[in-house]
């Protein structure tokens, strides 16, 4: 049975936050280029992402970098997310690119929740040269795997803006209190779901798709079955998956 928009729009959005980092594509500058040859050549460069709660992706970066300058020339810009890599045949794995635009953002939630997901990024994200910028998601080419591709417009691969909304303004409440009074069940997500070691583990993010969980500078990523509305269907998923954790499912 063939994937509705909406379910790839979710695909896609589970696997653009299990990443952390992505090749960013922008045009080449003139200002800044070494030559006029290169000038308008397409330019790519590794740079660490976090997604806000619509799935749209946050970025942080420098004024004296070359993608910044080609970003003031032309905000057009794209991010492949993949995770290929370490397959056998990389092209068998799932990748998508997101084509945008990229403008600076000054809204404190954004750069709170990308310090969350980079917390060395706090270290100098604050140094005058630095600033935190936003995606749109426009349109995107999702690949499945071999042969598996298709294009989707941004509406059909961002969250429903409604559980985006709900999610931002419940998020510091539920991080608080799984924190607080839950520590072993997210412990437990880490250790039974997603086969990761150690104890101790937090949960720094909660959006409509998932949670973000962090120990000692170790990242893990818990996708939700499907996607929540609110807060009341992120607590009942997080109970489902603490009775699925201690019941070794």
């Amino acid at each position: 049975m063939a994937e509705t928009r909406e379910q790839l729009g979710r695909a896609i959005r589970v696997l653009m936050r299990s990443c952390r980092s992505a090749t960013l594509s922008t045009r080449l500058a003139r200002e800044g280029s070494s030559g006029g040859d290169i000038d308008g050549w397409p330019y790519g460069s590794l740079v660490t992402v976090a997604l806000d709660h619509l799935g749209a992706p946050l970025l942080l970066f420098s004024d004296l970098s070359d993608h910044t300058r080609n970003l003031k020339a032309d905000a057009r810009a794209a991010l492949l997310f993949e995770q290929t890599s370490r397959r056998r045949n990389p092209q068998r794995g799932p990748r998508v690119t997101i084509m945008g635009r990229v403008r600076k953002t000054r809204r404190p939630a954004d750069a709170q929740r990308f310090t969350a997901m980079h917390p060395e990024s706090a270290m100098y994200s604050g140094f005058g040269d630095f600033n935190f910028y936003r995606m749109s998601v426009e349109r995107a080419h999702w690949v499945g795997g071999f042969a598996k591709a298709q294009w989707l417009t941004g509406r059909h691969v961002v969250a429903p803006p409604s559980a985006a909304k709900a999610l931002a303004e419940a998020e510091a409440g539920i991080l608080d209190h799984m924190n607080a009074d839950h520590a072993d069940a997210i412990d437990l997500y880490a250790a039974k779901l997603l086969k990761r070691k150690g104890t101790g583990w937090r949960m720094i993010g909660i959006d409509p798709d998932g949670a973000d969980l962090e120990c000692g500078g170790r990242f893990a990523r818990l996708a939700f079955p499907e996607t929540v509305a609110d807060a009341g269907q992120v607590r009942d998923v997080l109970v489902s998956l603490a009775a699925a954790a201690r019941h070794g499912m």
